[in-house]
Formats: C-alpha cells, sequence, structure tokens
C-alpha cells in the first residue's frame, strides 16, 4: 500500500479546494451534447457489438439480473 504523508496530502487539497472554490462547484457534463443521428448510430453499434459478443460466447444472459462476460 502507498504511503502518504498527511500534511502534504492536506495542504495540496487545500489548494483544490480554494480552486473549486472560485470556478464553482457545479460538475460538469462528462460528454458532450449528441444529436439524434449519432445517438441512434451509437446505439445501432453497441447492439451489434453486444450481438457479436453473444454469437461467439463471450457475453451470456443466465437470467433476468445475472449474465456472464467472459474477456
Amino acid at each position: 500500500m502507498k504511503k502518504v504523508r498527511w500534511d502534504g496530502y492536506q495542504a495540496k487539497r487545500e489548494g483544490f479546494v480554494r480552486i473549486r472554490a472560485k470556478l464553482g462547484f457545479e460538475r460538469k457534463p462528462s460528454s458532450r451534447a449528441r444529436d439524434q443521428e449519432e445517438r441512434e448510430l451509437l446505439f445501432q453499434l453497441d447492439k451489434s457489438r453486444l450481438e457479436s459478443w453473444k454469437r461467439t460466447g463471450k457475453f451470456e444472459v443466465l437470467g433476468p439480473r445475472k449474465i456472464k462476460f467472459k474477456i
């Protein structure tokens, strides 16, 4: 386990909190907004990837809330 010097960590954290207070505490969105066409395309790609995993045996649905995923 990595050892952490508490004094150094606390000083670093104080600086971070000050900067966040100046900039605002709101969380920024993690991804950009996508238009409808792009969302549909990404959904189709995800669906086809999942189907190919099912065909090759990488992904298996065992029950309503259980799955098996082989890496």
